[in-house]
Formats: structure tokens, sequence, C-alpha cells
């Protein structure tokens, strides 16, 4: 019995089409989970750069005005700038991030809260046509904010 010969080759083609779908999905998630772990190293690295400047007393306004458990350590925008300079460099953060800058709003909006926004850009390990879009790095902004409390 003879087939149709209409039919022949239609499955490699739909198996070769399904397999670059496939190859299309694996890149993006994979990509897109780097973006996200470099995300969470940039955040993490905020996180600690936040609560060391919490800790970075403005001596002239601690020598002048001092302290107590209800003002907190006295922070200014120039100390917590100062301490997550500081710390960047000690941690060599440059080196690990890619165009990593401390960005406006780092500094303290209440004199007693450090807030570090820091950037930085992530490059996706697989580029193709699909995320060619993304291919000078993706930009990352991360905010963290930390306070140190004298007093119970």
């Amino acid at each position: 019995m003879r087939r149709p010969a209409g039919d022949d080759g239609q499955v490699l083609l739909l198996i070769l089409v399904y397999a670059l779908i496939a190859l299309a999905l694996v890149t993006v998630v994979a990509s897109a989970s780097a973006v996200h772990l470099e995300r969470k190293r940039l955040l993490a690295v905020a996180d600690a750069a936040a609560a060391d400047a919490a800790d970075a007393v403005d001596l002239d306004a601690f020598y002048t005005g001092g302290t107590s458990p209800q003002s907190g350590v006295p922070l200014t925008d120039a100390s917590v700038r100062a301490s997550v300079q500081d710390y960047l460099t000690l941690l060599e953060a440059p080196a690990r991030f890619e165009d990593l800058a401390v960005a406006p709003g780092t500094g303290t909006p209440d004199g007693r809260t450090a807030q570090v926004t820091l950037t930085a850009r992530a490059r996706p390990p697989l580029l193709s046509s699909v995320i060619a879009a993304f291919s000078d790095g993706v930009p990352l902004t991360v905010t963290s904010r930390a306070r140190t409390d004298l007093g119970g």
C-alpha cells in the first residue's frame, strides 16, 4: 500500500520549529535568572552598606548636639555617602559589578536612617535575537535602609 506523497517530511519540520522555540525559551529563562541573581547580589551589598552607614556618626553633629535613645545616632547625607564609598572600596565591589555607582538618594531622609541606593549593569549571559534589545546590559537599581536605635 502506498502513502500519499504530500505528508513526507512535515514531522521533521515541526520538530525543528519546536526545538527552536524551546532553545529560545531556555535562553530567555537563563538570562532572566542571571539578571535576577545579579540584582540580589547588588541588594545584599546595599543592605550591608546601609547597615554600615547607619553607624557612621557625623562627629560634628554628635559633639554639638549629642545623642539620646530618642534621637539615635546623628547622621548626615555626607557621613552616609562617605561611609558607603569607604565600604564599597573595602569590599572591592566596583570590581565585582559592572558600572557600579552610588546613586542620588543615598543619604539620610530624617537624620536617623541611612538610605543607600546603588546602580549597576547586569549582562545577560546568553545573547540571542530574543534578548538582543538588552545586549548592552540591564540597568539595576536597588535601595536599602537601616537605622541604629540606641534605646529600647
